[in-house]
């Protein structure tokens, strides 16, 4: 696991300026942001991975403190900390082509607790939190109550992992239906070696719809991370629920849910990088929306979702 911050040719590379991992453009589009839109996320993996603060200052810098003015000051309070996809929006050094979402907002939280901030620390920043959170995302329920409990507020640490268990027992019935209707289900999962990709509209037209009512592998992903944080009997529940769901090759989620069983080290020494956020994607071919390929040009460093994988055995391998 060997982090370059000087790196300008690797495919994941480090803006040495702003403190975030940058990705480099897909072939399909040269001319794109080289991944600042969805930044936030990558580079509390980066973190995670590397343990190196200066991620934790670039993911600060996304985020402005704005003083409220006249009689919203009064009603709310004098200040709000209002979130941006990378600090040269948030600077306004750039145009942002869309607002923040609830991704965002939740891995800006849990880079925070991966660092070490206290509880007086992520409340201040969590109270500060306008319900919308951007033009075009507000708080959900189970979000405002999960940052709340990360913030050690006690109401919020008992109600959070039961409302979560909730929601995430009622998710999984839900997959499963659709998984049985549907016959495209967890058989259909593949390798990384025999797995290819198939374009949207290469498959029959019902099956798009179809995938459109199941719960998506990065939402499962995210899942896993959020009862991470979590403790006690309750984080195993929700642990159980998920790993129930989990994409058959998915290592990643399912380390996190502490589930390794059935996943040996050679699996995971033997897994190579792939293009596409494999993570966050699933190598069903019906299901898969995303380019996943196998990296065929090797780096020697910064290769996140490989060493992203290697980290979580590390630390959740059977002993």
């Amino acid at each position: 696991m060997a982090l370059n911050w000087e790196s300008t040719d690797s495919e994941y590379f480090v803006d040495q300026e702003n403190k975030m991992m940058l990705r480099k453009n897909p072939a399909w589009n040269p001319n794109g942001e080289q991944g600042k839109g969805d930044s936030i996320g990558r580079t509390k993996d980066a973190y995670f991975i590397y343990r190196d603060y200066r991620f934790i200052e670039g993911i600060e810098s996304c985020w402005v403190k704005v003083e409220r003015k006249g009689i919203k000051r009064l009603l709310f309070g004098k200040y709000y900390y209002q979130g941006y996809r990378y600090p040269t929006y948030a600077r306004g050094e750039e145009e942002e082509s869309a607002g923040l979402s609830r991704d965002h907002l939740l891995n800006t939280i849990l880079a925070y607790k991966l660092a070490g901030k206290t509880d007086k620390e992520i409340w201040e920043f969590v109270k500060h939190l306008k319900w919308k959170i951007s033009p075009f995302a507000k708080h959900t329920i189970d979000l405002w109550f999960w940052e709340r409990a990360m913030a050690g507020r006690r109401f919020a640490k008992w109600f959070s992992p039961r409302l979560t268990y909730v929601v995430m027992k009622f998710t999984a019935w839900w997959q499963k239906k659709v998984q049985n209707f549907s016959g495209i289900g967890p058989d259909f999962e593949e390798n990384q070696d025999t797995f290819r990709f198939m374009q949207n509209k290469d498959k029959p037209k019902i099956i798009p719809k179809v995938c459109k009512l199941l719960h998506p592998a990065y939402a499962l992903h995210q899942q896993a991370w959020i009862t991470l944080f979590y403790e006690g009997k309750w984080q195993k529940k929700i642990q159980d629920v998920i790993y129930s769901i989990s994409p058959k090759y998915n290592y990643a989620i399912k380390l996190l849910v502490n589930h390794p069983e059935g996943i040996s080290e050679e699996d995971i020494m033997s897994y190579k990088s792939m293009k596409g956020g494999r993570w966050d994607g699933i190598m069903n071919i019906w299901w898969n929306d995303r380019t996943l390929e196998i990296n065929k040009n090797l780096d020697e460093h910064n290769i996140l979702d490989v060493d992203y994988l290697r980290k979580l055995w590390k630390e959740t391998k059977p002993k």
